[in-house]
């Protein structure tokens, strides 16, 4: 391949988070932090999302894409589940392809969490004559994210990142990665739970519009029969510009490619921007599909002209946010001394309670502020203030 490709990849690479390794010898290295220590049967919040790629080349960055990962930040995940495409790529010079990259990860980086990606068409296509010999774009994103596919650990749950983009083997794993997923999940098999996360879809959507059909995954028959021998909850794909969810034999599998890419169908068949809030407790799996834009913290003056901070969730779902930054009184000092009360009435006056705590604080952007923690319920405006206790 190109050296010059190489070098100029190499060195506008954005590695931040270390590569995180699972149980097998195939680290996949995250953009937007890094994962913390998790301990076995933690509860797990995790996000997923994908398919954020512009509408063309050199267009930019789609904006639901900064306010998915904003959003991501309020809610302050362990870690972020990206199923591809978050960049156009086609026909890039490597110039071209680094800053597409660049803006990416600026743009993971306001989630504030850890964001894991497998690779789509678009970050994986041909780039010069032999189509089968052309490995640059492989080499550019290795350079990002690590190992195309491989596997990482949350505590005691394991997820696993497939290529399904490899060059000469699109949507479908040729036999080397089909060999390495099945060591992969036989080490661990006493997992508290497996997730897959990939981009071809493995069911494809049952209402998508004429002319814009992905092809489902090649051996996906071979690969499903797989993956029920293992404690596989879910799998989460992108490739269709849409959401979809089914389960066939216990496992659920998504498709979470409303990140900014054109859409493929109208909102009444999966057409629209979101994201997935996934929720792992014990072995209780739960998720809420999430309509960014309607998900903020904002400060201003109330009806009666007095200086309020209100969260809004103006979604169907009630989400789970530990990562709102809320402005703190006087000098900050230990933040154990700060406490958060959360105000939400019904329209007859009613309290409703909603419990908050303050999970830490610091000088940010030059303001005392706090870190609150809370469950943000559906379709309300919570007025939260910090005080300190004596």
């Amino acid at each position: 391949m190109n050296g010059a490709w190489v070098l100029a990849a190499a060195a506008a690479a954005f590695l931040s988070g270390a590569p995180v390794r699972g149980a097998t010898d195939r680290p996949i290295a995250p953009v937007g932090g890094k994962l913390a220590p998790i301990s076995a049967g933690a509860d797990l919040l995790f996000v997923v999302g994908g398919d954020n790629r512009p509408t063309g080349r050199d267009a930019p960055l789609p904006r639901v894409t900064r306010t998915i990962f904003s959003e991501i930040g309020l809610i302050g995940p362990n870690f972020v589940l990206w199923t591809g495409d978050t960049v156009y790529g086609y026909h890039d010079t490597a110039r071209e392809l680094a800053i597409e990259y660049d803006r990416f990860a600026a743009a993971a980086r306001e989630s504030g969490a850890p964001v894991f990606n497998a690779p789509g068409n678009h970050e994986i296509h041909h780039l010069h004559g032999d189509p089968c010999g052309d490995r640059a774009s492989e080499e550019a994103y290795a350079t990002r994210f690590g190992n195309l596919y491989g596997s990482f650990d949350a505590g005691d749950v394991h997820f696993i990142a497939l290529d399904t983009a490899q060059v000469c083997s699109e949507d479908r794993l040729d036999p080397a990665q089909r060999a390495w997923l099945e060591r992969d999940l036989a080490a661990n098999k006493n997992a508290r739970a497996i997730f897959v996360f990939t981009h071809s879809v493995f069911f494809a959507p049952p209402l998508i519009d004429p002319g814009s059909e992905k092809p489902e995954i090649g051996n996906r028959a071979d690969l499903v029969a797989l993956l029920r021998r293992y404690p596989v909850r879910a799998v989460f794909s992108g490739h269709a510009h849409l959401y979809s969810h089914e389960a066939h034999d216990g496992i659920d599998y998504f498709i979470a490619g409303g990140a900014g890419a054109p859409l493929y169908a109208p909102p009444d068949r999966g057409g629209f921007s979101h994201y997935v809030v996934v929720r792992l407790a014990g072995n209780d799996l739960r998720w809420d599909l999430v309509e960014p834009g309607r998900l903020y913290v904002e400060t201003g003056r109330d009806l009666a002209g007095a200086r309020t901070t209100w969260i809004v969730n103006g979604t169907d779902a009630d989400v789970p946010l530990r990562g709102a930054w809320i402005d703190a009184p006087g000098p900050l000092g230990s933040c154990r001394r700060l406490a958060a009360a959360a105000r939400l009435k019904k329209s007859d006056g009613t309290a409703v309670p909603v419990p908050a705590f303050v999970e830490g604080c610091a000088v940010v952007n030059g303001r005392r502020r706090a870190r609150v923690a809370l469950t943000s319920p559906r379709g309300t405006s919570v007025r939260v203030t910090i005080g300190r206790t004596r």
